[in-house]
């Protein structure tokens, strides 16, 4: 009953789609489409999760390669939550699905979220530098939520850090939201990473983001 939906992340500057993030989706039984904060902390609660984050790892897989055989070679971005990071094999398993499915790792993005950067061993750091190693890109999600120790963030093998929407939301409208994301951004770059603003629902938003020089929006 679960299926993926895949919202674009489109460059400012050009204009044209540049990745796609897999969001999850629950088609239950009594016709309704369920959202995963409905359903996701209990997986994680029962252990499902990492089943779940099987098939999902899985069907990216198959999509980056048939979309591959039809001339879209399009990065897929997946969310890795920290059951499945608990668990010893899953980047053996990760790296398993996409050789079966001879898709390539430079095709794959994994998103982290900021609370989780900040606390994942350092055999999980390594096994993330090692993936990124093979090609795959690393991202940092809904940052702004939580608490970052920016000497750590700087050390961390990461590509792209992904504004949360709620840093993004009044931009249009208030000075004080552009300023901070106007410095967020600064930061960013200054770690030399791709800034993703998340949640773009108008062409004001996008239109201030790219005065500030935000590289890539995603939302509705």
């Amino acid at each position: 009953q679960f299926a993926l939906v895949f919202q674009p992340q489109i460059s400012v500057k050009e204009g044209r789609i540049v990745a796609a993030e897999a969001l999850l989706r629950w088609r239950h039984p009594n016709g309704e489409i369920k959202l995963p904060g409905t359903f996701i902390k209990r997986a994680e609660e029962t252990g499902m999760i990492v089943e779940i984050g099987d098939w999902v790892v899985a069907t990216i897989a198959d999509t980056i390669a048939r979309w591959g055989r039809i001339g879209i070679e399009q990065r897929l971005a997946i969310n890795i939550s920290a059951r499945q990071l608990d668990h010893a094999d899953f980047f053996r398993r990760l790296r398993e699905a996409m050789k079966d499915a001879d898709a390539p790792a430079s095709l794959l993005e994994l998103e982290i979220t900021e609370t989780l950067a900040m606390h994942c061993s350092e055999e999980v750091i390594e096994a993330l530098s090692q993936f990124r190693d093979d090609g795959a890109t690393i991202s940092i999600d809904d940052f702004g939520t939580g608490y970052s120790n920016l000497a750590r963030l700087r050390d961390l093998p990461v590509d792209r850090v992904k504004l949360d929407r709620s840093l993004i939301e009044h931009i249009a409208t208030r000075s004080q939201a552009r300023a901070i994301v106007h410095a967020v951004i600064g930061l960013i770059h200054g770690l030399g990473c791709e800034a993703v603003a998340e949640g773009i629902e108008t062409e004001a938003q996008s239109e201030v983001l790219r005065i500030i020089g935000c590289d890539v929006i995603q939302g509705y």
